[in-house]
């Protein structure tokens, strides 16, 4: 019982010292320019940790690479001790295998030849006055794959001609006619098909006369073998377009496996320098934006307005209103994003990230723009996002900020992080200083 014991606890303690973000050796390439290189950074949950540099240090490439918006080089993201990868399951791989199926089936349909199905499936049957029956249909599209012969009606006389349409046999006046000698020729053409040991398929076997008249021998045998070539050219289709299809899809995958809606499902949402608010929708929508995928039902709750969907709409406007209390903006909620003040527009940002339950919340100067008075609020809301158990990265220019509020803080230059401390230990690095004021500054 106490080994027990004494095993919860290690695994506790163990999952305690996981960092809640482990970057390792992050490396941002573009080309021939290296904006981010080898960078390594943990945050702990529960911290509030500042990414620093002077401008083009690529901070916010470091930012859009965790969100999801760049894919690393080199390195690894984790979060909360996984890879930030959407994950491979059994649904993935049969929506992959469903895609590669539909793909080769349109690639084995264009093997065998759009036109000549068409006009053997579809076609015939109104040129010889024959209803759209599907068992007729389906009927004439397993002719088509066994090269059965057909006859057909063109100009008032009736033909005798290959599935394809390609090669004309025989012009009778009667259907009647046409038919025996479609089933004189199907039966000579089985013949010639049907080799030393070799059992026909019951398709092939027509009860109809021996006489072929007209017909010359090398004709039979090109038809003989064309229901071998046609149905090797559709397997052929169906195989190569499966494998493409596949292999696209698996690529589209591997290419979204890593987006920005895989790591903010995760649990990462972020501001961003540059403010993008819904200009033209109200303070309350511009939350609600953020929520939206926590409001279940789907299309259909939607279009129904189901009991599920409004009660779920409800408890999001209500977690909506109560991230816009949070950040002083409730007595807001219903004027136009465009109408606010510049701060203002900054906290409804903050506001929609940290409504969407995030766990780590990456600020991207969210004092840029502001005045004295106002940075002040900013920091006053970051400790408090903290004391709501949000962890937040915060890269920020103003440092009477930085060093207010930060746990560690991390300094990159040129893409390369130079420094790793508390905000003292960083403030007096020979390194840091001289990156900021220059090399004159440390002599």
């Amino acid at each position: 019982m106490r080994t027990n014991t004494n095993q919860q606890k290690s695994l506790a303690e163990s999952a305690a010292e996981i960092p809640l973000l482990d970057i390792d050796r992050l490396t941002v390439r573009f080309g021939g320019l290296t904006a981010v290189s080898e960078l390594d950074l943990e945050v702990k949950k529960g911290s509030i940790v500042s990414l620093i540099g002077p401008n083009g240090a690529g901070k916010t490439t470091a930012f859009n690479t965790i969100s999801g918006i760049y894919e690393p080089s080199v390195g690894t993201v984790r979060f909360q001790g996984r890879r930030l990868e959407r994950e491979m399951t059994a649904s993935t791989v049969w929506g992959i295998v469903i895609i590669g199926l539909i793909t080769g089936l349109f690639v084995a349909t264009a093997a065998v030849d759009v036109d000549r199905l068409w006009l053997a499936v579809v076609k015939r049957g109104v040129a010889t006055g024959q209803p759209f029956v599907i068992k007729d249909v389906f009927s004439r599209l397993r002719g088509y794959f066994r090269a059965e012969l057909a006859i057909d009606q063109f100009s008032g006389k009736w033909r005798v001609v290959s599935a394809d349409g390609a090669e004309v046999l025989a012009i009778k006046r009667t259907r009647e006619e046409a038919q025996s000698l479609r089933n004189s020729l199907q039966a000579a053409v089985t013949a010639r098909r049907a080799g030393p040991g070799t059992v026909p398929d019951s398709s092939d076997l027509v009860k109809s006369a021996e006489a072929t008249p007209g017909i010359k021998s090398e004709v039979l045998d090109r038809l003989a073998a064309g229901k071998v070539r046609i149905r090797r050219r559709g397997w052929i289709g169906l195989f190569t377009g499966t494998l493409l299809g596949m292999t696209g899809a698996l690529a589209v995958w591997r290419r979204g496996r890593r987006s920005p809606e895989v790591v903010a499902r995760a649990g990462i949402a972020r501001t961003f320098q540059n403010i993008r608010l819904f200009s033209n929708m109200t303070v309350l929508e511009n939350v609600l934006i953020g929520l939206d995928r926590t409001i279940g039902g789907g299309i259909v709750g939607m279009l129904f307005r189901t009991p599920d969907n409004r009660r779920r709409e409800r408890e999001a406007n209500a977690k909506a209103l109560e991230s816009l209390e949070f950040v002083g903006l409730a007595s807001q909620a219903n004027r136009l994003a465009c109408q606010l003040a510049y701060g203002d527009q900054r906290r409804l940002e903050i506001a929609r990230a940290i409504s969407t339950g995030a766990q780590l919340v990456l600020l991207d100067e969210p004092a840029a723009g502001m005045n004295p008075s106002e940075t002040i609020e900013l920091a006053n809301l970051v400790q408090r996002i903290r004391q709501r158990g949000i962890t937040v990265l915060l890269i920020e220019h103003h440092m009477n900020i930085v060093m207010r509020i930060s746990d560690r803080v991390a300094v990159l230059d040129y893409g390369i992080k130079i420094c790793e401390g508390s905000p003292t230990e960083v403030k007096n690095n020979p390194k840091v200083i001289e990156a900021y004021l220059g090399s004159d500054a440390t002599t």
